[in-house]
């Protein structure tokens, strides 16, 4: 699958120890329904490489194109 990251999401990623494959890993197995985030985009949480779990804001049409992503307690 291929994963589109926003100038900012590789930013937080590269701050915050995130990998890609985190990344591509918590979108293959996402833990319950995504919940509503600013317009036009929504926030999902899955599964990291390893089991940790991943919180990420992604566009509301296409969760491919990820908008920012932080493990639990980091975001901000």
């Amino acid at each position: 699958m291929d994963v589109v990251l926003s100038q900012h999401a590789e930013q937080r990623l590269r701050e915050r120890g995130i990998s890609v494959a985190d990344v591509r890993s918590a979108l293959d197995r996402p833990i319950g329904s995504p919940e509503p985030g600013e317009p036009g985009s929504v926030w999902i949480r899955g599964y990291a490489v390893g089991g940790r779990i991943l919180k990420m804001c992604v566009d509301a049409t296409d969760h491919h194109k990820v908008i920012t992503a932080a493990w639990p307690g980091q975001e901000g």
